[in-house]
């Protein structure tokens, strides 16, 4: 489990880094600092770890935790489209401020500048299963036309 927790420690400051410099792109310098800072918690760390880094399969208690762990991590980073959705089964959200819907896409920026690819404006396409509020999918569809 040491070596679970050390790998997923070094993937945590990767994808700050990589966040960080898009946030920084954006203006959102403090933002890019304190991101996903909650990850560092043992109650979202040591789930997250043993979920991607273990080589183990999760016991179905295990799993429940993990579970816990990504609600509370959406519950708890504005960034996170979920953290403003008011009824799931109506998909209403509350619209999202500015800085959050920046950082988030700064958020889907790292993940592709990990994976070598660009993010496209494709992404949007998810409304299945993204639930916004119509302004924030508006900023959304600007943010995701820039050439950024």
């Amino acid at each position: 489990m040491v070596r679970a927790c050390w790998n997923y420690f070094l993937y945590i400051l990767n994808h700050k880094l990589n966040v960080m410099v898009e946030c920084w792109k954006e203006g959102l310098y403090i933002q890019g600092i304190i991101h996903d800072c909650s990850k560092f918690s043992p109650t979202e760390f040591f789930p997250y770890a043993k979920k991607f880094y273990s080589g183990k399969p999760l016991t179905p208690e295990e799993e429940l935790k993990w579970k816990y762990a990504w609600l509370r991590h959406q519950h708890k980073n504005k960034h996170h489209w979920e953290y403003w959705v008011i009824n799931p089964h109506a998909k209403e959200a509350l619209p999202m401020p500015k800085k959050y819907v920046v950082e988030m896409v700064c958020d889907w920026r790292s993940f592709s500048r990990r994976w070598g690819r660009q993010v496209k404006k494709s992404t949007l396409n998810l409304t299945d299963k993204i639930i916004v509020h119509p302004e924030t999918k508006k900023e959304l569809e600007l943010l995701m036309s820039s050439d950024r």
